[in-house]
């Protein structure tokens, strides 16, 4: 089995991530405390397993069937 191209896997995370970053904050902007660096906690506890625990393994299973 050969290894991904390391280009690839970079381009992969940085279209996930925009979303994410994008979306996120703005939807839980009522939810989450005035405290700044809280804020910026809790969204990255959020997006951090999003693209750890689903996006990464279903790209990683795509690109190993071909």
């Amino acid at each position: 089995m050969k290894a991904p191209n390391k280009h690839l896997i970079a381009l992969i995370n940085y279209l996930a991530l925009v979303p994410l970053v994008y979306f996120i904050p703005a939807w839980l902007q009522p939810y989450l405390p005035e405290n700044k660096l809280l804020q910026v906690s809790i969204i990255v506890a959020i997006i951090v397993p999003i693209i750890s625990y689903i996006v990464m393994p279903l790209t990683m299973k795509r690109l190993n069937k071909k």
